[in-house]
């Protein structure tokens, strides 16, 4: 995602879509306007495994994925009236998503360390099929610990609870545009960002680490969005914080260092005046923000809804929540189970992990989840 003056009108050819095999993305990008160069693919997949989605397939000549798209991001910044920073969309777990998607994090890092870096990831379902799908988890939230400025972690279980409490059958589309949908909430551009001289610049993702992520050791943001016609905004934060999970499973309130509150369809500018009347109260209480920071709350908002019907007004709350700790110990005590039984560690070793990559993602993981500890103590 660049910053230009077209922001608002940024075309998928500015875009860059990349996998390990060419099936998938061929699929997605048909009927789009790509620019040349801008779908980079391998031959063949990566077997969910991080290793070798990291490492890639030297024998066979499938190293050119890394220095293709770095050629092609290189080539989108050079397009750039003014380029601010990244964003990556990756799953956390899949061979590609998580070894290829940790590998192309730490080498923009390398290459643009001014620039801000988000990495948007997906985690599966804890009940997922793959035996690796821990390792791979605890490998690559340790790449984006360390060269990352914000991960938005969207988990697949809250996905599919929130659709299945809507509809009977749930499918991958419907999936896919509640994830795109929580996104676009907060990327897209709001009237609060945009300068009174002229068109949105773009700088919705980076205020939005500067608002949500203030310590660096601490940068993990999950997204909460619904959008309803002929309901008030009180209305829609009511169902939003009776929509999210708000107790661990010892009964325990999460709580959440930063969010930023965006509300989009506020044709009448009313959102504004309702948050300093008594509605910030409520989302403060929602999402039980810290006592030390004095600003937990930012908001944003937009007279038209650019994520929805005309008719539609939306809230979507960006939350650096305390519950990634849950999450973050499931991955790490699964991971060290299976580790100390030394199960599927020689399908990484083949491809040039070592257990000493292993015990330092378990390191960084533990720090990351005493880092949160510490910051709600």
């Amino acid at each position: 995602m660049k910053d230009t003056l077209s922001y608002t009108m940024m075309e998928n050819k500015d875009l860059l879509h990349v996998d390990s095999e060419p099936k998938v993305v061929q699929k997605a990008c048909k009927g789009l306007k790509i620019r040349d160069g801008n779908i980079v693919s391998g031959k063949r997949g990566r077997g969910t495994n991080w290793a070798l989605g990291y490492h890639g397939l030297k024998k066979s000549g499938e190293d050119h994925i890394l220095e293709d798209t770095a050629n092609q991001v290189r080539k989108e910044i050079e397009r750039c009236d003014m380029y601010s920073g990244c964003i990556m969309m990756h799953s956390l777990t899949g061979g590609t998503g998580s070894g290829l998607g940790s590998h192309l994090c730490e080498a923009m890092r390398e290459e643009y360390p001014m620039n801000h870096l988000i990495s948007c990831t997906v985690a599966p379902c804890l009940t997922g099929e793959s035996p690796l799908q821990n390792y791979n988890a605890l490998l690559t939230l340790s790449y984006l610990q360390r060269n990352t400025d914000c991960v938005v972690l969207t988990y697949n279980d809250d996905v599919l609870g929130k659709l299945q409490r809507k509809m009977e059958s749930v499918s991958f589309d419907a999936m896919n545009t509640s994830i795109a949908s929580a996104l676009g909430g907060v990327f897209l551009p709001t009237d609060t960002m945009t300068p009174k001289s002229g068109p949105s610049i773009g700088m919705e993702p980076w205020e939005m680490i500067r608002s949500v992520c203030p310590l660096p050791a601490n940068k993990f943001v999950q997204v909460h969005h619904i959008a309803k016609s002929k309901l008030s905004w009180a209305g829609l934060q009511k169902q939003m914080s009776q929509g999210i999970r708000r107790h661990d499973s010892k009964g325990n309130v999460f709580g959440s260092i930063g969010n930023v509150v965006i509300a989009r369809g506020d044709s009448t500018e009313t959102f504004y005046p309702q948050m300093t009347q008594g509605l910030e109260k409520k989302f403060r209480k929602s999402f039980n923000t810290v006592s030390w920071n004095p600003f937990p709350i930012d908001i944003w908002t937009a007279k038209t809804n650019s994520i929805g019907p005309k008719d539609t007004a939306s809230i979507t709350v960006a939350s650096n929540s305390e519950s990634i700790v849950e999450y973050l110990e499931t991955v790490y005590e699964r991971s060290r189970v299976k580790f100390a039984a030394k199960a599927y560690l020689h399908w990484y070793n083949k491809y040039g992990v070592t257990n000493e990559d292993f015990e330092e993602a378990f390191d960084v993981v533990e720090d990351i989840i005493q880092n949160y500890k510490s910051a709600f103590s």
